[in-house]
């Protein structure tokens, strides 16, 4: 044989190229994480270029003063300040595939790794924001600067007895001592949002008074298990928020005194009602996505990875309901 119709190249394959297979994962992924993640609608991410710290600058009340003719009235003293986050860690989803593996072919494979890998990232993304308003709920002004009284103490209440979390009347009466303390400091609470855990939510739905219509016209029915709101703040049911010790969290580290971890007590947050001004987050990386193949291993590498960070931006717009223990 002269040899002359044997490929000697890959030109004659039908394979479809590498740039749009990472295209088409790419794409499956942001769409995924959109569809899953709810914090990232509820609080703005700003971008952190050129350094690993977003800053968020505060102001203090401006106090007011009565004039008295012929008096020279006096300053007032404003104070500054500022919060910050800082962004040091990538979370990546990897997956490998071997040189044959019907990955190279197979769009199913394809389709359901995207949509594992932008589940868990949006999954991780929601607990992230929702521990760090957590942490707002129980934190307290640093005093220094007091910024005249501007920012106030997260806002907390802790349920008297046990199984309290499990009584309709008593959990939402939690729930109403919390946004009446921040509607107390001038916290416009139409704008909060009520985090519950599925346990929870179930609990509220046995409360007469959010489904019934003889008190309630917001369209809440508890055959379809709908609530829509609570004291004018929308009920967002999620298994994201922590119910146990966590210790770990991938964005701990020794530099942010592993903000991430949830502590014991902590986890016995059974609501928490957040204003989006609450939160502060910032991302060094979008959500991105890539497919390569390694040569020296011959196998196929499928990432999607993200890098990101999150605080509390004003702990006085940041509420929790907690079990006793």
């Amino acid at each position: 044989m002269s040899g002359i119709n044997i490929p000697t190249d890959s030109a004659h394959l039908s394979d479809l190229s590498v740039a749009e297979m990472i295209e088409e994962f790419g794409g499956t992924v942001d769409g995924q994480f959109a569809k899953k993640s709810m914090m990232r609608k509820f609080a703005g991410v700003k971008p952190v270029r050129g350094t690993d710290t977003l800053i968020n600058r505060r102001v203090g009340r401006t106090e007011l003063a009565a004039l008295t003719a012929g008096v020279r009235p006096p300053a007032t003293k404003t104070e500054f300040g500022r919060t910050s986050v800082v962004v040091d860690t990538v979370l990546l989803a990897r997956d490998n595939r071997s040189m044959l593996n019907e990955f190279q072919t197979d769009f199913n494979a394809r389709k359901e790794l995207a949509v594992d890998h932008g589940k868990e990232l949006g999954k991780k993304f929601d607990q992230s924001m929702l521990i760090a308003g957590m942490k707002g709920a129980y934190a307290t002004d640093a005093g220094t600067p007091d910024y005249n009284g501007a920012f106030g103490d997260g806002k907390n209440t802790v349920l008297t007895g046990a199984g309290d979390e499990l009584d309709p009347d008593l959990f939402y009466t939690g729930i109403e001592s919390v946004i009446v303390a921040m509607q107390e400091e001038d916290i416009d609470t139409d704008e909060c949002a009520i985090f519950v855990r599925p346990t929870q939510h179930a609990v509220l739905l046995n409360n007469d008074k959010l489904v019934d219509r003889d008190f309630t016209g917001n369209g809440s029915d508890f055959a379809a298990g709908v609530i829509k709101t609570v004291m004018g703040c929308p009920i967002m049911p999620t298994n994201r928020l922590v119910n146990a010790a966590l210790v770990g969290h991938e964005l701990s580290n020794t530099r942010n005194s592993d903000f991430y971890d949830v502590s014991a007590t902590e986890a016995l947050t059974r609501a928490l009602i957040l204003h989006p001004d609450a939160l502060l987050a910032g991302e060094t990386i979008p959500l991105a996505s890539d497919i390569y193949f390694d040569k020296i291993e011959r196998q196929w590498f499928i990432d999607s990875y993200m890098s990101y960070g999150a605080n509390f931006r004003r702990q006085d717009a940041c509420g929790a309901v907690r079990a006793f223990s």
